[in-house]
């Protein structure tokens, strides 16, 4: 983390701890079911869940997994919001399978005192029927709270039943969290013309390297010729930190520059996770 974060999680802990001191000196001591061992998110529409200051990863040194069992096929947007009584919460989120393993390499930081959105919601691609869990490591009381939303998969998941795409339609679509398969579309150009493709996604991020944090989770998309090469040898990437925006196509004259329309034919949309970690729901156009 940031040397800043590291000062403030000192900080928080130690009030913390001194907080829980007190409650247990001045309080009457009632067995309770511990709060970690029944947290669930429902399956469909919104829900919360709570993790106190007690209860949270810096004092117990135990994460919290948040159980979830998806009802559709679709995204789940998890926002973090600070439930501390004593500092802002912050630390690390881990979408995981239903044995509680990463789906991915890497931890994901949260900040709920940042007022960047990035730092406080994610979105994940879920598979109808599928459990996973949210494994929280937070350094203050949190409050995750879930939307969860249908996507019908209707794209092809290889180049030879691609999907259509006409111009000027939208097409939504999602990549499960764990599933390396791609979706695919296909465009037909009747006429020499440049070719404008508007996107927008809604994934996760927020990376911890080092001393830094990076945002490269995110969707990719990557045009392709009927012959199936790559038009360019880059690709448009829709992450947190620029999670739309439209791409011209076009073929330029490498002595003059100048820039004129692709020829007629079958063009093809390959869309997929960047990496092990990255999923989401996203919308395509041709426009």
């Amino acid at each position: 983390m940031k040397t800043e974060n590291k000062k403030q999680f000192h900080k928080i802990v130690s009030l913390m701890l001194a907080v829980i001191m007190m409650v247990s000196v001045f309080s009457v001591a009632v067995p309770q079911k511990a709060e970690a061992a029944g947290l669930t998110l429902k399956g469909s529409g919104s829900s919360n869940v709570k993790i106190t200051d007690q209860n949270c990863w810096a004092v117990t040194q135990k994460p919290n997994y948040i159980k979830f069992k998806s009802n559709v096929t679709g995204s789940i947007t998890l926002k973090l919001t600070n439930a501390s009584n004593v500092g802002k919460a912050y630390g690390y989120m881990t979408f995981c399978n239903n044995k509680k393993k990463a789906l991915g390499k890497s931890r994901e930081i949260f900040d709920t005192s940042d007022s960047r959105a990035r730092l406080k919601t994610r979105t994940y691609g879920v598979k109808k029927g599928t459990t996973y869990y949210i494994k929280i490591e937070s350094v203050g009381g949190v409050k995750v709270s879930a939307s969860v939303k249908s996507i019908k998969k209707s794209a092809g998941t290889k180049i030879s039943n691609a999907k259509s795409l006409g111009k000027n339609k939208t097409i939504k679509g999602v990549i499960i969290a764990g599933n390396k398969t791609a979706d695919w579309y296909k465009i037909k150009l009747t006429k020499k013309q440049m070719l404008r493709l508007s996107y927008t996604v809604n994934t996760n991020g927020a990376v911890e390297s080092g001393n830094s944090i990076y945002y490269y989770n995110g969707i990719k998309f990557t045009l392709y010729e009927a012959s199936g090469k790559k038009f360019v040898n880059d690709y448009a990437l829709g992450n947190l930190m620029a999670p739309k925006d439209t791409v011209t196509y076009y073929v330029e004259n490498r002595l003059s520059h100048q820039k004129s329309g692709l020829n007629p034919g079958t063009y093809y949309v390959k869309v997929e996770r960047l990496n092990p970690t990255s999923s989401g729901s996203y919308t395509l156009k041709w426009k």
